[in-house]
């Protein structure tokens, strides 16, 4: 009898491989041998779920990029306040601190290739969208008298907030720890 895969599922696993391998060592270190044989695969089952290594790259930058959305929305799902919300960006653990090294690395690669710009950029919009609709839902009652121009750049200041601050927390842990993080955010929200 056939073996049964499921292909979302191997496809998803060969992604985290990737990223754990991007984050220990960076993009041009990994490559489909490292990653099939991490996995216990043959570089075709690889090649069979990605055409090629930038296919590769992309899926494993959507799939951080998905995840730290849906912390975000899971938050603010949970009624928690805008700290909170903005903390499930930051790099205050393993998790998170990856995501950024992945995304950096990513980053990297924006400057020659303009579809990954692109990406990049669509992804940018929509973290400062998603922002946006946090400042919406968390003390709605002070934020009433605010217009959309205000919220807007409201979200824009708290987006350079994070990014710079997550820049920080990854490159310099030492003197960014999660608490330092933490409350330079919150001076900022509390300047808003």
């Amino acid at each position: 009898m056939p073996v049964i895969v499921d292909h979302a599922r191997r496809r998803l696993d060969v992604a985290e491989i990737a990223a754990r391998l991007i984050v220990e060592s960076g993009l041009d270190a990994v490559t489909f041998r490292d990653i099939a044989r991490e996995a216990g695969y043959s570089t075709s089952v690889v090649s069979h779920y990605f055409r090629n290594k930038r296919d590769l790259l992309l899926f494993v930058y959507r799939m951080v990029t998905e995840r730290a959305v849906e912390d975000v929305k899971a938050a603010l799902a949970s009624g928690a306040d805008l700290q909170t919300c903005l903390e499930a960006l930051l790099p205050v653990n393993e998790g998170r601190r990856a995501n950024w090294r992945i995304w950096f690395a990513f980053w990297s690669m924006t400057s020659t290739d303009e579809e990954l710009l692109a990406e990049q950029q669509r992804r940018g919009r929509e973290a400062r969208q998603l922002i946006e609709r946090v400042l919406r839902m968390t003390s709605a009652s002070r934020r009433k008298h605010l217009t959309d121009e205000d919220l807007e750049m409201q979200s824009r200041r708290l987006l350079a907030t994070v990014v710079g601050l997550a820049t920080q927390g990854v490159h310099d842990p030492e003197d960014w720890p999660a608490e330092r993080l933490r409350a330079v955010l919150l001076r900022e929200i509390a300047t808003l």
